[in-house]
């Protein structure tokens, strides 16, 4: 019986060992597996409030943010990382291969098209209108701007419009190249320059935070009609078409848009 016995918590033993050692094979099992997700660093601005900002923590936010993290949620394969810069570095990160994505309601224009990858699926409308102070009526087209000053945000697309027209025209329109949100604004608001290409969401949250003071020129048509997208290296085809599949998806069901009323005030994800 004592033999018996013996033999039986022996038995026992070697049980337990092969449970532990299941145990652990389906732990490095799951590590393995962990480590297949694919790092995916996200480029993005640090003052450009709502879009993309640094909070009171110091931590990345903003709607741009959030549509991507929301992105993220659907693409189990990568984990997304954001990095914050200055706009004018983003794409420079990009150009170095320190990012993977670009965000920062980037708009198409053809030099732009020719040097990076964009998304199929835009997320935002980002058609640009001359806007004024209120109660200006003299100014309706760009051709009305002759003569006359527009802030710019340097490397933006209100640039990039401006300086293909004035590439067209003689240097016709005077321009500055804005420091900042407020001083762009309060520059057209002085009187200082005569007009600034805004968003519609644009000008409704500057509006919001710095008074009241300006309104689209009556009459005016859209100089530009475009959506933002995020922006990817050429070669990065993969990414982007993950991206773009995910980003449609949240369209689709209302996420987006959600999103939009929730950070930017409206749903800004149609053009007018």
């Amino acid at each position: 019986m004592k033999k018996l016995k013996f033999m039986g918590i022996i038995l026992g033993v070697a049980i337990a060992g092969m449970v532990f050692a299941g145990c652990g094979s389906n732990s490095s099992s799951s590590t393995a597996s962990n480590s297949n997700v694919k790092k995916i660093i996200v480029g993005t601005g640090n003052s450009y409030k709502p879009y993309c900002y640094l909070d009171e923590n110091n931590n990345p936010a903003g709607f741009d943010v959030e549509v991507l993290k929301a992105v993220n949620k659907k693409l189990p394969q990568y984990e997304f990382e954001f990095q914050t810069s200055e706009f004018k570095n983003v794409l420079l990160s990009l150009d170095a291969g320190k990012i993977d994505i670009a965000a920062h309601e980037y708009e198409k224009n053809p030099e732009r098209e020719q040097k990076y990858l964009f998304g199929k699926e835009g997320y935002v409308d980002y058609s640009l209108k001359i806007a004024v102070k209120k109660g200006r009526t003299d100014i309706k087209t760009l051709d009305d701007l002759k003569g006359k000053t527009v802030t710019v945000s340097q490397g933006a697309n209100n640039a990039y419009i401006i300086e293909q027209y004035n590439k067209k025209n003689n240097n016709a329109i005077n321009v500055i190249y804005g420091s900042d949100d407020t001083v762009e604004y309060n520059d057209v608001a002085t009187g200082r320059a005569d007009a600034i290409l805004l968003t519609k969401s644009d000008l409704n949250l500057r509006n919001k935070a710095y008074g009241d003071k300006l309104e689209f020129a009556k009459d005016s048509q859209p100089v530009s009609v475009s959506y933002a997208y995020f922006i990817f290296n050429k070669d990065n085809t993969q990414l982007q078409e993950d991206v773009d599949s995910a980003l449609k998806s949240l369209k689709e069901d209302g996420t987006i848009a959600e999103l939009s009323k929730e950070i930017l005030g409206d749903d800004y994800t149609k053009s007018e």
